[in-house]
């Protein structure tokens, strides 16, 4: 009789701990492994968990336990260094081990869908073929035609066949006849690539930082700190290039989904080898294939490079030799919601945890990178030169202050933008506000459309007719007259993308004015059909939001004009100073990146700034250096370290008091542990108290250590999982949060 054993299994629930089952009847140990999925009862629920221990004793005596309904996997699906990440993932961020193995898996393999790629059906012609058959196929021409169809195209999927005006019908009777074979093939395929274009001249700093990397063969983090337009894109590539050579893998992060066609075509041009897109504009179904054939180890089935945004970091690769960060300092590769992880942070935990090199490239690297790199944590490599002829962007303050301005831009702007149309050259102009007006207003009575479930104002919309709030998705018909005062003169109030894209189109009506926002792009394959003028060089206007700030090559970009970036000069955030330097810099450095020299234009009515002279008349490491000394004085990070709780509910109050009861957890325990350095600021209202129909409030834990804030919170997190009263209320845990809201 062999002894009893049981199985400890974590369940994607808002619980810390996993759960103890007995295994299927008649199974031995050998049976089961750390990392399978396995199906169990949970209540009235089955739900999908994982293995995480196998165990001779329970967790805890005196329960009746149930066994498990039945092992979806006979191997477990996760690579070593995944499994290990999700475990990190536990212990970092604190959060439920289920829900962070649930997190680095596919959706469908969550819900319990076998790992195996979806199929369609592919015709070949059949080798008994002969001409004798082709003079019987006389009497049926749809299926001569077939054949050949096929003797031109080759192999050919069942859809392009039907595309073509074959029917079943005629597929299926060549079938019978024997003279075509169908065959069942993976329908997911990535892109193969094809070396058409050759590596380009290094430069002295280019090559210095290609070298650096390439020797590198285990763990080292390296700052890739490159001026706009100096060529980190082929650094990137020259870097990779001998482990593609040598049928390795590379994964390379981006913060946005608009940034990927034009990286894929670069990386496409460059190299032989399979190249793997994965972002959330996928379904579910294209999510699971790209991740298996992510994951293959066969060799001839395996996409070597992997480009994706923050989520692609737990891409299984089996040969992973590189990890590449692109626009490391994006608040994108921030989750927030869920698992609040950093895409960046966990890619470097990636790399130590199979000792590989990682990459972060950013003309404007985030203060903690920086620092990482001033304390020799990180290699830090410069790019002061922008590659080729180009040169940097003359960057101009333009005071806003007793200046005529129509619809947001200053008149004298206007003859900017019309001198450069008339060096047949393009203008990018900048603002980070979707929609018609920010809000629609009345002056008579001074009511202001406002949002019923948030905080916030109602964007104005024009494209269609209509108000819309960008935090809860709240939509409504545009008012005929005030529902206030009755007034009919009511006013759309300040400046979107809209509005400045009738007012140029209708000041410069002989060129194109091409808006790009979140509205525009909506739809598949929209944003590059938007920039194809762009490609081409030809004259236009460019307007758009922050998806327009980085990555991007607009070779015949001169003018850049920013609009309306004045908030983040004064705002409550520490860290917005930085952000707003960065998205300056990042928008700037869309001018001249060829051989015409760029300009840009800051429209401020703070021109007299001195951290913005500091950013225009030094640069940003100047500016860099100035708030992380702001930094160290106040023990803001990177020199001090903080969690954040937030809480949630429909009820004004509920949130509040919930965080108060936390706080007085936090008290007993630092009472009870002695544990000194710790402090709390809360429970406070968020600075959007209402969104969504629920009340926020948050609590914010500081801490000069990182070790003493994370052995703090693993000693009081479980003791918050048991708060009791407080139905309705949700909570969540920021470890390293990056903003307030």
């Amino acid at each position: 009789m062999t002894a009893p054993f049981y199985l400890s299994v974590a369940i994607p629930a808002p619980l810390n701990r996993s759960f103890d089952y007995l295994p299927e009847s008649g199974c031995d140990m050998s049976q089961y492994q750390t990392g399978l999925r396995v199906n169990v009862p949970f209540g009235p629920r089955t739900l999908v968990g994982v293995i995480v221990d196998i165990r001779s004793q329970p967790q805890s005596e005196g329960h009746k336990l149930k066994p498990i309904q039945n092992r979806i996997d006979h191997k477990p699906l996760l690579s070593k260094d995944i499994y290990q990440l999700a475990l990190w993932l536990n212990q970092y961020y604190h959060q439920p081990i289920g829900e962070c193995l649930h997190t680095v898996l596919p959706v469908l393999l969550r819900k319990g869908q076998a790992a195996t790629p979806s199929c369609e059906a592919v015709y070949r012609l059949a080798s008994s073929l002969t001409t004798e058959s082709l003079d019987a196929l006389k009497r049926a021409p749809r299926q001569l035609a077939l054949v050949e169809h096929l003797q031109q195209h080759g192999e050919t999927w069942h859809k392009d066949l039907t595309a073509a005006g074959f029917t079943s019908a005629i597929i299926n009777g060549l079938k019978d006849k024997g003279l075509i074979t169908e065959h069942q093939k993976p329908s997911f395929d990535a892109i193969n690539g094809q070396a058409i274009q050759t590596h380009l001249t290094l430069n002295d700093e280019q090559q210095s930082a290609v070298t650096a990397i390439s020797n590198q063969h285990s763990f080292q983090p390296y700052l890739l700190d490159g001026v706009t337009g100096s060529g980190k894109t082929e650094v990137y590539l020259q870097s990779i290039a001998p482990h593609i050579k040598a049928g390795r893998q590379v994964l390379i992060l981006v913060p946005e989904i608009g940034l990927t066609p034009q990286m894929i075509q670069r990386f496409a041009q460059r190299f032989d080898a399979d190249i793997l897109l994965l972002h959330s504009a996928l379904n579910d179904r294209e999510r699971l294939d790209a991740w298996i054939m992510a994951a293959s180890h066969t060799k001839s089935d395996r996409a070597q490079i992997i480009i994706g945004t923050r989520s692609a970091v737990f891409t299984p690769a089996p040969n992973l030799a590189m990890v590449i960060i692109d626009e490391e300092h994006d608040a994108s590769f921030k989750q927030q919601d869920g698992i609040r992880y950093h895409g960046r942070d966990v890619a470097v935990m990636r790399a130590k945890l199979l000792d590989i090199p990682i990459v972060l490239g950013s003309a404007t690297p985030s203060l903690d990178s920086l620092q990482n790199a001033l304390g020799n944590k990180y290699q830090h490599l410069l790019l002061r030169e922008r590659a080729g002829n180009a040169t940097d962007a003359k960057l101009h303050i333009f005071n806003m202050k007793k200046r005529a301005v129509n619809h947001g831009l200053a008149d004298e702007l206007l003859t900017e933008i019309q001198s450069t149309l008339d060096k047949q050259q393009q203008v990018l102009v900048f603002i980070n506000r979707r929609g018609f007006a920010p809000t629609l207003y009345c002056p008579d009575c001074g009511w202001i459309a406002e949002c019923k479930r948030c905080d916030a104002k109602m964007t104005l919309h024009q494209k269609p007719p209509h108000l819309h709030c960008h935090h809860c998705d709240n939509k409504s018909a545009l008012p005929r007259q005030c529902p206030e005062c009755l007034s009919n003169q009511i006013h759309p109030m300040g400046v979107g993308t809209e509005r400045l894209e009738s007012h140029l189109s209708a000041q410069f009506n002989h060129v194109p004015v091409i808006r790009i926002d979140r509205d525009s792009t909506s739809k598949k394959d929209s944003m590059e059909a938007l920039l194809e003028p762009v490609h081409k060089g030809e004259p236009c206007i460019l307007i758009g939001t922050q998806m327009l700030a980085k990555g991007h090559h607009f070779p015949k970009v001169t003018l850049v004009i920013m609009v309306n970036i004045d908030s983040g000069f004064f705002s409550a955030d520490f860290r917005a100073m930085e952000k707003t330097a960065q998205l300056v810099l990042q928008v700037s450095g869309r001018a001249g990146r060829e051989k015409d020299q760029g300009r840009a234009y800051l429209q401020t009515e703070f021109a007299d700034h001195p951290l913005l002279h500091l950013l225009t008349e030094e640069n940003y490491h100047a500016l860099s250096l100035a708030l992380l000394d702001e930094r160290k004085q106040q023990h803001l990070p990177p020199y001090g370290f903080q969690a954040l709780v937030r809480a949630d509910s429909p009820n004004p109050k509920e949130a509040e008091q919930f965080l108060y009861r936390v706080r007085e957890l936090f008290n007993w325990h630092q009472k009870n542990n002695q544990l000194s350095g710790i402090s709390f600021l809360g429970p406070l209202p968020s600075p959007m108290e209402l969104r969504a129909g629920r009340f926020r409030s948050q609590l914010w834990i500081n801490s000069p250590n990182r070790k003493l804030l994370h052995h703090f919170i693993k000693l009081v997190i479980n003791g918050v999982y048991e708060i009791k009263g407080f139905n309705k209320v949700r909570w969540s845990l920021d470890v390293d949060p990056t903003d307030n809201l």
